[in-house]
């Protein structure tokens, strides 16, 4: 799904190209439209006149937001943005609060007699703020941009199992080659159009794929399918600042990246579920602030506690009856850079995560905020909790001496360097897990802290030198959505730099996979190949502990569009003040 301090890839970046070359991963079967999740639980270049931005009656909301990459669909692919986007744009379908399971918003009905071959009807009079047609044009136009290789947009990836998308993504240019060190360029390339779609009228989108996939229609609640408007793309760096949507928030005036904005409610939305608000003030936190302090004088309406407010906040008796507690289905995990001669042996990598007291920095960051993780994959995701890690995430000092020594012992005289980007949630956190680890194994260790694009751009550019802070929130539920994404690709692609044969083979056998069923089973055991190489350590998974104002009820966490920090469903959330 991060997405900010603390946010991660999916669902983990500003208005910038992305650093290296585009992850070239075939995506496969996302999820059964059936399959449930276990867990409780304006105008952007144009005249303001044109739209109608008059609220809902109901006041404004207060949040807070982490930093955003892009409001254009394709280019965020990070927490905080997609928390944004969420709100402004309608997507073909939309996730249950309760399930997780994906459920019709723009599309009418999704169909496909062989699973290959998708047709998807589009509700009739829909628009967008400037009053544009949201039709199968505006999805078409949308996909191409992002699947168009020189366009270099975090979410290309998605769109891999659309007929035509080879011929748009060529392997890039030498890196020499490139003007910019840090984007990618391209050789000509002519074809600009995905052939596989193709507008059977206003409103049918056909979708043709390259080979089956029955979990395609599940995939299209994520930001990488929304509409574009025309006039988006005719001024792109106009609608970053003030984006054109579909959905039942608009921006009147600009945002600005490094201290927020206001969306207001819209009145002609047409859409399902308006909102009752009048709008949402967004306020950006960044270099290891957090939204805790402005949570106390009410000045933000839902924010979680870091680990050092964590206790006084559970044991507040005022706040516990305002208090969100619910799983998570996002996951924390140490990232082992293994271009890095360092850390090539994995007896090295297993030793360093049984030197790790779970429960002992579980209790240190706040007891009731994580649970150990021994697997990729949490158990309230659909193939998930098979405990793939073993007893390779179990504390045991002993056992990881012995796998130290035989991995030939740590370097003399370095350091592990531990990196995180710099919300002070995060140092807390890592903070503790390197004392373990000193304390288990004699290691010492360096907590190295980077600001938060930073920090993405060193993971994906491969320039960390040490092991560093990992993690991910679901874009659906399906234990595949765990793994080719962050570990798919091969090792120019992934943050690890890792690559295997054998798991890239079984990634693509879950893909053809005639059943959800099948294709579970056969992602576990992509998972399990996962487990043998290690290349990176789950460490937490997390609970929901989310706080609330007394002016506001109804404050409903969805587990799929949740953003971390703090957040709540701004299509159902009412103010009572």
């Amino acid at each position: 799904m991060c997405r900010a301090p603390w946010c991660e890839l999916t669902h983990d970046p500003q208005l910038t190209p992305l650093e290296r070359p585009l992850r070239r991963i075939r995506m496969t079967v996302a999820a059964a439209a059936a399959a449930t999740l276990a867990l409780t639980a304006s105008a952007c270049a144009g005249d303001e006149g044109d739209v109608d931005g008059e609220g809902g009656g109901g006041g404004m909301l207060n949040m807070q937001i982490g930093e955003v990459r892009s409001f254009i669909p394709g280019g965020s692919g990070e927490s905080e943005g997609y928390r944004v986007m969420k709100n402004i744009y309608d997507g073909l379908v939309y996730y249950n609060n309760e399930t997780g399971e994906a459920e019709n918003l723009v599309a009418e009905e999704i169909t496909s007699e062989d699973n290959q071959t998708w047709t998807i009807k589009i509700k009739s009079g829909l628009t967008f703020h400037n009053g544009e047609a949201v039709d199968a044009n505006a999805f078409i136009r949308s996909w191409n941009r992002t699947a168009y290789a020189p366009n270099v947009l975090p979410l290309n990836y998605f769109f891999a199992t659309i007929a035509g998308y080879e011929e748009m993504n060529p392997e890039p240019l030498p890196a020499e080659e490139w003007a910019d060190p840090e984007v990618p360029e391209y050789a000509d390339v002519d074809v600009t159009e995905l052939s596989g779609l193709t507008a059977v009228d206003d409103l049918t989108l056909q979708v043709e794929l390259t080979a089956p996939f029955i979990g395609f229609p599940t995939m299209l609640g994520y930001e990488a399918f929304y509409p574009v408007a025309e006039e988006c793309l005719a001024d792109t760096e106009a609608c970053e600042k003030k984006p054109i949507g579909n959905g039942p928030f608009m921006f009147e005036e600009e945002y600005n990246v490094e201290s927020g904005g206001t969306a207001v409610t819209w009145a002609d939305y047409a859409g399902d579920k308006k909102p009752s608000i009048d709008g949402v003030n967004w306020k950006v936190y960044l270099e290891g602030s957090d939204c805790w302090a402005d949570f106390l004088t009410g000045d933000i309406d839902v924010c979680r506690p870091t680990a050092a407010d964590y206790e006084a906040a559970v044991n507040d008796e005022e706040l516990a009856e305002r208090r969100i507690q619910q799983p998570d289905p996002s996951v924390l995990m140490l990232g082992f850079p293994l271009y890095v001669d360092t850390y090539q042996d994995v007896d090295l990598r297993r030793a360093l995560s049984m030197a790790i007291d779970r429960e002992g920095v579980r209790t240190v960051v706040g007891p009731d905020r994580f649970y150990p993780l021994d697997t990729w994959v949490p158990d309230s995701i659909l193939g998930g909790g098979q405990g793939a890690c073993g007893e390779y995430c179990t504390y045991d000092p002993d056992a990881a001496a012995a796998l130290l020594e035989e991995a030939g012992g740590w370097p003399e005289g370095e350091k592990l360097e531990i990196v995180v980007n710099d919300a002070s949630d995060n140092l807390d956190i890592f903070r503790a897990i390197g004392d373990s680890i000193t304390e288990s194994i004699g290691v010492e260790y360096e907590l190295v802290s980077m600001e938060w694009t930073d920090f993405l751009g060193a993971r994906e550019n491969h320039t960390v030198t040490g092991p560093f802070r990992s993690g991910w929130s679901p874009d659906y539920n399906l234990n595949e959505n765990y793994l080719e994404p962050i570990y798919g690709g091969g090792a120019a692609t992934n943050d690890q730099g890792w690559e295997n044969e054998e798991y890239d083979a079984k990634i693509a056998e879950a893909g053809a996979a005639a059943t959800i069923d099948e294709a579970v089973t056969l992602y576990q055991e992509a998972e399990m190949i996962l487990a043998e190489d290690m290349p990176s350590i789950p460490i937490f998974g997390e609970t929901i502990n989310f706080f609330y104002t007394e002016r506001v009820d109804n404050v409903i966490i969805n587990p799929i569009y949740a953003g971390p920090g703090g957040d709540a469903e701004l299509r159902d959330i009412e103010i009572v003040e």
